[in-house]
């Protein structure tokens, strides 16, 4: 039985004016047997500043085959708050600054809540990055985050050691 779960692959804003983009990922899944679905794009919160129209018609395009579109960094970046609302993201990745410093201040948490408060009203998931610690673990849970990612759970492992660990795991990531 094979296990089925998601990767996500960072697009820089260079490749998001590459006109073969699309084709080279259709490629990529059709050769390797995915779906479209598995493959979730990671594009910065910066990438989308400066001509915002065609970005956003080519992660427009990007969505309508099915690849989920993962906003990363966020809060990091330069995007405008107003611009949220005409974005095509399926995901916001919480910039792991704002992990790092969450427990450093009443502050800082407050801007995490409110952050997942605009992940809310948009609907879409929230995923945490860098998360190191217990205390930020459970503090991101008991604010709802929806997923945490980070080195509290793993390192990044090769290949072969990352096997091992699914399947010692009950094949669950």
């Amino acid at each position: 039985m094979g296990i089925d779960f998601r990767v996500s692959v960072n697009v820089s804003r260079v490749d998001i004016f590459d006109p073969e983009l699309e084709n080279k990922l259709l490629d990529i899944v059709n050769r390797n047997g995915l779906d479209t679905g598995s493959l979730m794009l990671e594009i910065t919160e910066s990438a989308y500043s400066g001509n915002n129209s065609q970005i956003i018609e080519v992660v427009k395009r990007l969505r309508d085959d099915g690849f989920v579109i993962e906003m990363d960094d966020f809060g990091s970046g330069y995007s405008s708050l107003n611009m949220l609302t005409s974005l095509p993201i399926d995901v916001l990745k919480l910039d792991m600054g704002f992990v790092r410093k969450m427990c450093d201040g009443e502050k800082n948490k407050r801007m995490v809540e409110i952050i997942l408060e605009i992940a809310k009203f948009l609907s879409v998931p929230v995923i945490a990055e860098g998360v190191e610690t217990v205390e930020q673990y459970k503090l991101l849970k008991s604010m709802g985050c929806n997923v945490i990612q980070g080195y509290y759970f793993s390192k990044p492992l090769p290949l072969d050691l990352m096997e091992k660990k699914i399947m010692s795991e009950g094949g669950k990531l």
